[in-house]
């Protein structure tokens, strides 16, 4: 028997669709209006970056945090994610990078960590 979460055990999920994720980058992505992030890690603070981009390739603010979800709750806050797949995009790579600074290994970002 599963147990549920007391949260989870009023809701009926017998009718509940499966879908199977899929992305095709090549054909669904889109640039964001407001700008990009580049992400870099600083192993000798123990630090993660984001550094926001104008879309005329302009650098504006280095964001500067200890974890994943503080910088990107501040890239949120300070409206310089423009959409959700972005948001989406930024949230999985600072949390690579949170990893890889924390098992010491090298971030680059839109590369796999290696093990």
């Amino acid at each position: 028997m599963i147990v549920k979460p007391a949260f989870l055990e009023n809701i009926d999920d017998s009718a509940v669709e499966r879908i199977n994720a899929s992305y095709k980058s090549r054909n669904e992505w889109e640039q964001d209006d407001v700008g990009y992030i580049l992400i870099k890690i600083f192993p000798e603070s123990k630090e993660l970056g984001a550094r926001f981009v104008t879309t005329d390739h302009k650098a504006k603010y280095d964001i500067i945090g200890k974890d994943a979800e503080s910088i990107v709750q501040t890239l949120v806050r300070m409206k310089l994610i423009g959409n959700l797949q972005h948001s989406a995009y930024l949230g999985h790579e600072l949390h690579k990078a949170e990893v890889a600074l924390k098992l010491g290994k090298n971030f680059i970002q839109d590369s796999p960590l290696r093990f």
